[in-house]
């Protein structure tokens, strides 16, 4: 295992600060996204990071706004002033807010906006879309059958964001802002390499596979991005696989802080689900792996059967 200054932390929250900077630092973002990132961080130190907090959204809105307007170099994300800011997000309309066209601009300029010849989304891209989306991902279902009408759009979660940010900055001195100290985060690869990983929900334990069905042996996680690799060198990506959850996975067995970057070695790792919450642990919230309420009686075997079935799935 690579040695990492954020290993050693005692804190394993699964909503901090730190965790929400490292699912948006990716080390092939542009060199002034970092900067922008930990500024947002710095100005947003004082909100409230806990489960279904909206402080992430904000500070990925925040983020991208101040890359918008620092990209160019021409001056620091620490240089643009509360008062910029604030009048750029408030819109006092019952609409988008005008920074979605601005940030769109600026991820086209710097190579980070939508391409028909990618074969992925850029890093920027992958974090912007879903802030600015005005359907929340009720557009899957209605593609299933031919009777359901597409749903009309609705408020993207950017657009409370620019209203929260507004409201923080009008309601609260700028001299606030400019005392505060954010933590430091560094951008750069989580890779996990391991016999088996799984991904785990309330009732099932699946195997990694990757599209050709061959065992993903590895894992690589940058930013918002995580890609799995299988023994035969196919990479892919798998809509199960979240981000956060495998952080958490690795900091349940390691002891490291969520936000660290390195290289692990497991023989296996659990993955919660999206449909767990973040902060679960698999093993407590799978039916199979999580110890028995009372005991069984005359099967106390049963759970050993379960394990070694499990194992034999791999």
């Amino acid at each position: 295992m690579v040695e990492d200054p954020m290993v050693k932390s005692a804190d394993t929250s699964a909503y901090g600060l730190e965790v929400e900077m490292s699912l948006l630092l990716s080390s092939s973002a542009p060199a002034p996204w970092g900067a922008a990132v930990h500024e947002a961080a710095r100005l947003l130190v004082d909100q409230e990071w806990e489960r279904n907090s909206p402080a992430s959204v904000d500070l990925g809105t925040l983020s991208l706004l101040l890359f918008a307007r620092t990209h160019s170099g021409d001056r620091a994300p620490g240089d643009v002033p509360i008062a910029e800011l604030r009048e750029a997000l408030y819109d006092p309309g019952d609409r988008e807010p005008q920074i979605v066209d601005e940030i769109d601009r600026a991820l086209t300029d710097t190579g980070q906006g939508y391409s028909s010849t990618a074969l992925r989304d850029a890093p920027l891209l992958t974090i912007f879309n879903p802030l600015r989306s005005r359907y929340g991902g009720r557009l899957g279902a209605s593609m299933l059958a031919d009777d359901i009408e597409p749903p009309l759009p609705g408020p993207s979660l950017m657009r409370a964001a620019a209203a929260r940010l507004a409201r923080l900055f009008a309601n609260s001195p700028a001299q606030d802002h400019e005392q505060a100290t954010g933590p430091v985060v560094a951008p750069g690869p989580l890779i996990i390499e391991c016999d088996r990983i799984q991904i785990v929900s309330r009732s099932s334990l699946r195997p990694l596979r990757c599209r050709q069905t061959d065992h993903v042996r590895a894992v690589h996680v940058d930013g918002p991005e995580v890609i799995q690799e299988c023994d035969k060198g196919h990479t892919s990506t798998d809509w199960q696989l979240d981000v956060a959850r495998v952080r958490m996975a690795v900091a349940r067995a390691t002891g490291a802080h969520p936000a660290a970057q390195g290289r692990h070695q497991f023989q296996e790792l659990l993955v919660a689900s999206p449909d767990l919450p973040r902060h679960s642990d698999p093993r407590q919230a799978n039916a199979f792996l999580s110890e028995p309420p009372y005991p069984i009686v005359g099967r106390d075997d049963i759970y050993e059967q379960i394990e070694r079935l499990s194992g034999n799935q791999s």
